[in-house]
């Protein structure tokens, strides 16, 4: 716990220090894939996250440090908006810890559905956007933005699709995990650690790698320290371990097991969607 602490002051203290007076590195815009949105339709609107060069955001767990990207929601009436979508995260650092973010730029997904009945003259879609940008030093430390966003939509009988951005939308949700047929999974609880095991059904080879790295949806598991992992044939399990501050019941384990090769037999996929329960 008293590492936990040390690292969330630094990054309080990183945040103020960079304070209002930085630029935020960081360009954002919420996309619609309509321009006009019909009764009880359901639509993708997106936050665009464009990081200046050498810059990161960060993951819905950013792991022991950092802070999440978030969406607060003030919609019209029956308006309803569901949880982002993530794209897979990759390894950043802020300062010298390890963290899960993005690198590159980010498109974060979230459906909306609209009530069955409308008003004729449009609707305007507001959210507030919180972020935390951090880069490399001596550029900067890490410097926490927020930004009210909004989005104007004319309504019919029928919806108009706005082309550019939902071409823009559906590439970024190929690019969302999808589960893998073919694996199984177990995961087993022993003391202050996890162990992950993930197993080919069809017997196919798994190439052993460094970079294998388990990205939990929970802060259940610390950043500052390695994560192990073993490669035997058709099999890998990873040991994660458990943080001070987590609580006794761990409930789900749930998150990405990326292997920078590609899973076998799933043309290249890096990213497996893992979801058990534990204790």
């Amino acid at each position: 716990m008293k590492n936990f602490l040390c690292i969330l002051l630094l990054t309080v203290v990183a945040t103020i220090a960079s304070g209002a007076t930085r630029p935020d590195f960081l360009k954002h815009k919420l996309l619609s894939e309509v321009k006009t949105v019909a009764p009880g339709q359901t639509f993708t609107v997106a936050l665009f996250l464009d990081h200046d060069e050498d810059f990161h955001t960060y993951w819905q767990n950013p792991g022991t440090v950092g802070l999440a990207t978030s969406l607060k929601w003030e919609l019209p009436a029956g308006f309803k908006a569901g949880p982002i979508q993530w794209q897979a995260p990759e390894k950043v650092k802020m300062v010298t810890y390890d963290a899960h973010g993005y690198n590159s730029d980010a498109t974060l997904l979230v459906d909306i559905t609209a009530p069955e009945t409308l008003p004729d003259d449009g609707v305007e879609l507001k959210a507030k956007a919180v972020w935390m940008v951090c880069g490399p030093e001596p550029k900067l430390c890490c410097n926490l933005g927020f930004k009210n966003l909004s989005l104007e939509l004319k309504t019919s009988t029928s919806p108009e699709w706005d082309a550019d951005d939902r071409a823009r939308i559906a590439e970024a949700r190929q690019r969302l995990p999808q589960v893998l047929d073919g694996w199984e999974h177990t995961a087993k609880r022993i003391g202050e650690k996890v162990v992950l095991t993930v197993r080919s059904t069809k017997g196919l080879t798994v190439l052993p790698d460094d970079e294998l790295y388990f990205y939990s949806e929970s802060n259940h598991f610390t950043t500052l320290s390695d994560q192990r992992t073993k490669v035997e044939r058709n099999e890998v399990s990873v040991t994660l371990p458990v943080a001070d501050y987590a609580p006794n019941k761990l409930g789900e384990l749930v998150g990405l097991l990326f292997h920078p090769k590609g899973w076998p037999g799933t043309n290249g996929k890096k990213y497996m969607p893992v979801s058990l329960q534990l204790d």
